[in-house]
């Protein structure tokens, strides 16, 4: 994501984590004319890029001129969530939740214009998605999403908005309205209730957790199946023990 305005903002450098962006659980091999594609950048540039990255562990060939995350990004990775004391002092306390109500729950960090899951608890038997430590989750139709930029300041919100919009230029007034919504639903009642918004039988509430300076801002939620999980559930018992949980976590953040 570029900044031209920002004279400290290395571009080059951008350019290189968004082609580590480009690979996900579900595009683990990429070649190099897919990753310019999904960037709009020239193939020259993604080719040099990739080589560089290549050159420091980042990256490897895989074979039939694709590539794969290297060893340096899972070192990357490992150290990231192993220094986030918070996501091993959420898990207990996620799962102790998740078993109790029979969803699941993710605690996620911003990440560009997405929310990155840093720990996640299930119970037995829930309804199982592609969603896992290190996965994005979309900042413009999840429930904690909408919870993460209801909670942020007006100026990072307008900001993140435009962002949004250029991304999701023909969707936007249909998003737009979904994000003042979750805004008006927070400002009333401190969460943001999803409903099958994201997806087809998933149902959600989600709360920003926010550091006692107001510097840090995280984002919890936890939801399940429209057949197991009413709303009822989710505005109460459960949407008091996540703001419970928000209280024991809040002095680590």
């Amino acid at each position: 994501m570029s900044n031209e305005k920002d004279r400290d903002f290395v571009t080059a450098l951008a350019r290189g984590l968004d082609v580590l962006r480009c690979f996900t659980i579900n595009r683990q091999e990429l070649g190099t004319t897919e990753i310019a594609r999904s960037l709009g950048l020239p193939q020259s540039t993604v080719w040099r890029l990739c080589h560089t990255l290549i050159e420091l562990g980042f990256l490897v060939p895989s074979g039939n001129d694709r590539l794969r995350v290297g060893a340096g990004v899972l070192t990357l990775g490992v150290a990231s969530i192993m220094n986030a004391g918070i996501a091993s002092a959420a898990q207990p306390l996620m799962t102790q939740i998740a078993d109790q109500f029979d969803t699941s729950l993710s605690l996620t960090s911003r990440l560009g214009n997405s929310m990155v899951i840093v720990q996640r608890a299930e119970a037995r038997g829930m309804l199982r998605l592609n969603f896992t430590v290190g996965i994005e989750m979309s900042m413009t139709s999840t429930a904690v999403g909408a919870a993460y930029l209801a909670a942020t300041t007006d100026e990072d919100r307008i900001s993140t908005f435009a962002s949004l919009k250029a991304q999701n230029t023909s969707k936007w007034p249909e998003i737009e309205k979904w994000l003042e919504e979750a805004r008006k639903m927070y400002e009333a009642h401190g969460y943001v209730l999803n409903l099958r918004n994201h997806h087809p039988d998933l149902c959600a509430v989600a709360i920003p957790l926010i550091s006692s300076d107001r510097r840090s801002i995280m984002g919890i939620n936890c939801g399940g199946p429209a057949s197991r999980v009413t709303r009822k559930e989710l505005e109460g018992p459960i949407v008091s023990a996540l703001f419970d949980l928000a209280k024991t976590l809040q002095p680590i953040l």
